[in-house]
């Protein structure tokens, strides 16, 4: 079964319930999303293809700063790419999952790629409250130490898309301010989830 239809809770999920719970559209795959998809199969999983269409140039030179970047070159020697977790969370008791860009146990430490529009450091930090990244540190890191493979920081690199595609490195550790925020904000998602018994988009309807 692929991940996204496995029935157990992502971080999208999360947002689903969100939307539906506010009365909020729910956002399709949108060509910003698909553009994302895409940078991180050729950055994390097709290496050797080179991109083609519409895009293709952009791509070519993110993915060039992104390589070329001694933070990256050393935590990709080392990181399991593209890993699936799955728990039980400890306090409703619901199952979860999340699926890490990049993981490196020894260092407790998780990394989530970005592709942002966001113009400077500043602009990007910003952005992990507007679009939530909080939640989603949160939720994996909390969700990893669950599984037994506990990580206490996680890294946001973000990749701007418009030139001259700025790498933006952001670490918050698990007992930080942003962390808790993030923690608060899933938690009382995953106990509104027990109280509407919520079925989202990507699992399969048996």
């Amino acid at each position: 079964m692929e991940y996204r239809q496995v029935p157990h809770i992502a971080n999208s999920d999360l947002t689903e319930l969100k939307n539906f719970l506010f009365g909020l559209p729910q956002h399709q795959h949108s060509p910003a999303q698909a553009f994302g998809t895409r940078f991180h199969d050729f950055l994390l999983l097709d290496t050797d293809a080179i991109p083609t269409g519409k895009g293709a140039s952009a791509t070519k030179r993110m993915l060039n700063v992104v390589r070329t970047n001694p933070f990256f070159s050393h935590i990709i020697a080392e990181a399991q790419i593209e890993t699936a977790q799955y728990w039980g969370d400890e306090l409703t008791g619901l199952p979860c999952k999340a699926r890490l860009d990049l993981q490196l146990p020894e260092e407790g430490l998780i990394v989530d790629i970005k592709t942002t529009s966001a113009r400077n450091q500043r602009e990007f930090e910003n952005n992990g409250y507007r679009y939530e990244y909080d939640r989603q540190a949160a939720f994996y890191l909390d969700g990893c130490c669950q599984t037994g493979v506990c990580a206490d920081r996680f890294i946001l690199l973000g990749i701007q898309k418009q030139q001259p595609h700025n790498l933006y490195v952001v670490e918050v550790k698990a007992d930080s301010i942003f962390m808790d925020g993030g923690r608060r904000k899933y938690r009382r998602l995953l106990r509104s989830w027990q109280e509407v018994s919520f079925h989202p988009s990507s699992w399969i309807t048996c």
